[in-house]
């Protein structure tokens, strides 16, 4: 594997490849790690009690991977204006937690179940992400991204 230069600049870009890819491929085989995107989220919502968006800017690993992973002259275009504007993302993260509570009512009470409906989740937003990092910026999805979204919403401060 060829690594560019932007892969190592920043102390935790390759640790965030290693635990995207780790949770991406996990939950295939052991559905029940799909449990550490519930603790991430929860983890968010805990950091933004100390300051807006804490956890995008200091420990979420998929914008840090993404950045890694795709070459910032791929492409940098602004996404969309519909698509960063609140109504959007606010429709995003409903739909994606209308989905997260339905699939979990669904999932017939075990932890494999309710692990594989986050790893669930949580592959469709490295895929939109991966998608919109090649369409757009790297960090595109970033700005429409529902659990930032979320974080505005509960804002403590």
């Amino acid at each position: 594997m060829i690594l560019s230069r932007r892969f190592y600049r920043g102390p935790y870009k390759a640790l965030s490849i290693i635990i995207v890819l780790g949770l991406s491929t996990a939950g295939f085989f052991f559905p029940a790690a799909g449990l550490l995107v519930l603790a991430m989220m929860l983890l968010a919502i805990v950091l933004n009690v100390r300051q807006t968006r804490a956890f995008c800017t200091s420990v979420c690993p998929n914008g840090r991977a993404l950045s890694a992973v795709i070459p910032l002259h791929r492409r940098s275009e602004a996404i969309p204006r519909y698509m960063a504007s609140k109504e959007f993302r606010r429709a995003l993260c409903g739909m994606m937690l209308f989905c997260m509570l339905n699939l979990s009512m669904r999932a017939g009470g075990t932890i494999e179940g309710l692990g594989r409906v986050f790893w669930m989740l949580y592959l469709a937003s490295v895929g939109m992400g991966t998608v919109m990092g090649l369409l757009f910026k790297p960090r595109a999805w970033c700005a429409i991204c529902p659990m930032g979204t979320l974080q505005d919403a509960v804002r403590m401060h």
